[in-house]
């Protein structure tokens, strides 16, 4: 019987990513049996916490599972709740609701492309030396990032665990003279945001895909390009309402990682940027809708490294989304609001679903008759891509003939999915034996 060579390649720790986390590759005989990824970052456990606190306290404490995309996790928990109670916001805080959406996606796709991306395809080993050599890029970063931090403390009073988002609407309506300012901010910006896409749709990709992903993302409302939706569509062709995210999502505890992974079908799928253009991205409009078209994103090339243009292409539409909307809330300041239908606390059960920078993210809650969360189950959507993050490392493995020379693309395949590890890690299950 001969001897099976076997190699493992380990990547100890994915720099440049949200949280922490680590790759290993175990080959025999030249072929990748497995591939880990393995999120490391410290359990948390939000789904336990919330029990016991009344549903005006939950989206606040559920911003803090992350500070990046912590506008996301408040609407989704809003928005789940809102459904249980059959309560519908005013037009105008729906709108601003949209508009601080925006505001979080500006932030988090300016600061994945620009700090964490681009250092790969310029050739910089860290931030600080991409800062040094890039200066102007770097800049680039810091004003969209602080355009959509802006966005944000106008709207929800901070630039990120917003505090004046709550159940049944907003505290407080911004004033004409802060909109106006951040639409200034906004029109000015719109060039420096195409300027980086077409920086990114200028590097090729450092790796090949093979097999086509498995897209899924929220259908957006009002035949517009967005992140509210009630329906999931996937690239397979069929819908499902969001409330029967446990019926077509599987999700998996595995034993080497604290993120647990998902499946549809027994598919591995991918949420994201890349999904919502693939699916909905006929829905672009001006300067996103002309750079989109131009790209290979457009003439369909699925590879996964194109996730950073698809950010860049989504920043562009999120600015001139954002400028729509401040238009639109003037206008309707101007008019009669309608009288807000009363709160109604029922007990009951509904999952809220939203679009965040890095994917679909869903929000489960039952509460009580006096208003008491009971039950609760957060997926977020960097745990839902880990299936396909670790499908993708092994086809680039096997068909690379210089293995053991990977590990800067394997990274930067890793990055391109911009995971947000903290998110991933408090859906973790504790059984006491």
């Amino acid at each position: 019987m001969s001897d099976v060579e076997k190699k493992i390649i380990q990547i100890p720790e994915i720099t440049r990513v949200e949280g922490h986390a680590a790759v290993e590759i175990d080959i025999e005989d030249g072929n990748v049996k497995e591939v880990r990824l393995d999120v490391f970052e410290g359990t948390r456990f939000f789904e336990r916490i919330v029990l016991g606190h009344k549903y005006d306290e939950l989206a606040h404490i559920t911003s803090r599972v992350c500070a990046i995309c912590s506008t996301g996790h408040v609407l989704a928990a809003i928005f789940a709740v809102e459904r249980i109670f059959s309560f519908t916001p005013t037009p105008i805080e729906t709108k601003l609701r949209e508009l601080m959406h925006l505001g979080m996606i500006i932030e988090s796709h300016a600061t994945h492309v620009c700090a964490l991306a681009l250092p790969d395809f310029l050739k910089t080993p860290d931030l600080a030396s991409f800062a040094g050599q890039h200066k102007e890029k770097f800049l680039l970063w810091t004003h969209l990032r602080n355009l959509g931090a802006e966005i944000q403390t106008a709207v929800g009073g901070r630039p990120f665990h917003p505090v004046n988002l709550h159940v049944s609407g907003l505290s407080k309506i911004p004033s004409t003279a802060s909109l106006e300012g951040v639409k200034a901010d906004l029109k000015r910006s719109l060039d420096e945001a195409i300027s980086l896409a077409e920086l990114v749709l200028s590097f090729a990709p450092p790796v090949e895909r093979l097999t086509e992903p498995y897209f899924l993302a929220l259908i957006p409302h009002d035949d517009k390009y967005g992140y509210f939706g009630e329906t999931i569509q996937s690239s397979e062709g069929w819908q499902r309402s969001c409330q029967e995210y446990k019926e077509y999502l599987d999700e998996q505890v595995v034993t080497y990682s604290h993120a647990k992974r998902s499946l549809v079908k027994g598919k591995p799928v991918m949420v994201g940027s890349m999904a919502r253009l693939a699916l909905f991205g006929n829905r672009l409009t001006r300067e996103a809708l002309n750079v989109y078209q131009a790209t290979p994103l457009f003439k369909g090339d699925s590879n996964s490294i194109w996730n950073n243009a698809a950010q860049a292409i989504e920043i562009i539409q999120a600015i001139e989304r954002a400028i729509e909307i401040i238009d639109e809330v003037e206008t309707l300041k101007n008019e009669r609001t309608p009288e807000k239908k009363p709160l109604g606390i029922v007990a009951g059960r509904a999952t809220g679903a939203v679009e965040c920078p890095r994917g679909t993210l869903y929000h489960y809650y039952e509460i009580d008759e006096n208003g008491v969360i009971c039950a609760a189950d957060m997926i977020t959507p960097s745990a839902q891509n880990t299936a396909r993050i670790e499908l993708d490392i092994k086809e680039v493995v096997s068909q690379s003939t210089e293995k053991e020379m990977l590990g800067p693309h394997l990274e930067t395949l890793v990055r391109a999915y911009d995971p947000c590890n903290t998110c991933a890690t408090h859906m973790v299950a504790i059984n006491w034996k």
